[in-house]
């Protein structure tokens, strides 16, 4: 599909909303951002005792799944652990937030592929001798209260001892009426949904037939799914790049 003079519905506002509609101009379209979810940091006593614990030398890790995880960790201080990011675009925000990251797989940016990841390092890092990653380690997963526990789970497997810790919430927010009646008249070509939290915010819509929707990833096609919308693009990777061209190829 050729993506110019189309109109592609952005989800979320902020830096990643803005990098989506950069990315969607440079394809000659134009993206129309209507924010459908926000994440509200949880400053729960679990979440101020992992923090504490975190600065203070707690844990020998950090495991990020989410982007939405720098806001729960802003101004907690220094972190005394190595991190380990689901992906490129998570490890960018903690990077820009000012958290050096240690471990981010190199293709499948999902749970399994950390795990996959984490587990290779640990073949490497015994095979140089070192421990990098030492079994077992002491870890801190933050995350959704939506969350699945694959990482937690999977880790525990391998012998590490893990804390796993609802660190944000995430909301559906209000849309307009007007914004509304504008899905619904088919202002948008297409939509990105980028979580199972947008695909159930997007659901609630009267949306028409022809709306493509593009997800991120075969996990967000499932969830979508799950609420009667059907995955016209499936991203292989959890980018906005690899989702914006397969919205481009596909469509």
């Amino acid at each position: 599909m050729t993506l110019a003079g189309r109109t592609v519905l952005v989800p979320r506002g902020g830096s990643w909303g803005e990098r989506a509609c950069d990315l969607l101009a440079e394809r000659g379209a134009t993206g129309w951002v209507v924010p459908l979810i926000a994440t509200r940091p949880l400053r729960t006593p679990q979440v101020r005792d992992a923090l504490d614990r975190l600065t203070a030398g707690g844990y020998d890790w950090l495991v990020v799944t989410s982007a939405a995880t720098v806001g729960v960790l802003d101004g907690s201080g220094e972190v005394q652990a190595k991190v380990a990011a689901v992906g490129p675009a998570t490890a960018s925000a903690l990077e820009a937030a000012g958290f050096a990251v240690d471990l981010v797989p190199e293709s499948d940016f999902s749970a399994e592929g950390l795990l996959h990841a984490w587990q290779l390092a640990g073949i490497e890092a015994v095979a140089r001798g070192t421990s990098v990653i030492p079994a077992p380690s002491r870890v801190l997963v933050l995350h959704s209260e939506l969350a699945r526990d694959t990482v937690a789970d999977g880790l525990s497997e391998r012998g590490h001892w893990v804390d796993s810790v609802v660190g944000y919430r995430v909301e559906e927010l209000t849309v307009d009426e007007a914004t509304a009646a504008d899905l619904a008249a088919g202002r948008a070509d297409a939509a990105l949904v980028t979580s199972g939290s947008v695909a159930r915010s997007l659901a609630r819509f009267d949306l028409p037939a022809a709306m493509t929707i593009a997800c991120l990833g075969p996990v967000t096609a499932q969830d979508a799914a799950a609420v009667g919308l059907r995955a016209d693009v499936v991203a292989p990777e959890r980018t906005i790049e690899a989702l914006i061209r397969a919205l481009e190829d596909v469509s």
